[in-house]
């Protein structure tokens, strides 16, 4: 299985990728064996090892109503992969948010300066985070799921990840087109979605207050990938807390009736 990077990414960032797999690897997470870093037509490559059988979204995509079926062990999934312990070497969530809101295109350097001080205020945690984990990135061998793209592994608050896959499974308002989960519908988003908010609700109830914050900023974080089909809703999710942090027209928020009694 070969990764070819795009041109426009550092040709280092192949690396950095190749170490942090073969990191969580030696903590017993289920990700693929990295066989060597190369290049292909200039452009830096991985090659890992094959892993066959589909992405969790593809059945999705396929039987629709398998939601249900297939989100304990996604969710169970993601436990384990908070639960592993700490690779050697691994980069800090907050560092690493800071720096995407810090080069954010869309947000004035008020905003940024905004954002970077909202980040700092937030509970650290010393958990093991995916940072880009949604059903795309799982893909279902015949020896179980294996979860790939481990580029943006960090050590941080559990929420962190949680809300960050909210993020990115949640229906994009005014299109069901997302680039990393093609094939979507907005149906589909929707009960995957509420679906797995479910199953965290816990964790995110126990945060409080703090959960609007930890959107709030992952949203600005995420501005910096150039999304551009959910940057609307990137952005309306910054908007919306600035102007009142009291209301909160989250969709994520909306699905949590308990986190004003918590």
């Amino acid at each position: 299985m070969l990764k070819v990077l795009r041109p426009d990414v550092p040709p280092h960032w192949a690396e950095r990728e190749a170490d942090l797999t073969r990191a969580v690897r030696r903590r017993g997470v289920r990700a693929p064996e990295v066989r060597a870093v190369s290049q292909v037509d200039g452009r830096a490559a991985i090659e890992f090892e094959r892993i066959d059988g589909p992405s969790l979204w593809d059945l999705l995509v396929e039987d629709p109503s398998r939601v249900g079926e297939l989100m304990p062990e996604f969710v169970a999934l993601h436990r384990q992969i908070m639960a592993a312990g700490l690779p050697e070497h691994l980069p800090d969530l907050m560092a690493r948010l800071c720096g995407k809101i810090e080069e954010a295109p869309t947000l004035s350097p008020t905003e940024r300066a905004e954002a970077v001080e909202m980040a700092q205020s937030l509970s650290r945690g010393a958990a093991l985070l995916h940072g880009d984990y949604h059903p795309g990135n799982v893909l279902m061998s015949q020896d179980g799921p294996v979860v790939i793209d481990w580029f943006d592994a960090v050590v941080g608050h559990p929420v962190a990840d949680i809300v960050r896959s909210s993020l990115l499974v949640r229906p994009s308002t005014g299109s069901s087109e997302i680039k990393h989960l093609p094939g979507a519908d907005v149906e589909l988003l929707r009960c995957f979605h509420e679906n797995y908010v479910s199953a965290f609700e816990p964790e995110l109830v126990r945060c409080g207050p703090s959960l609007r914050t930890w959107e709030a900023v992952l949203a600005a974080a995420r501005l910096v990938e150039r999304a551009e089909d959910t940057e609307a809703n990137l952005l309306r999710l910054w908007h919306n807390y600035r102007d009142d942090s009291s209301t909160s027209a989250s969709p994520l928020i909306e699905l949590l009736p308990d986190l004003g009694a918590s």
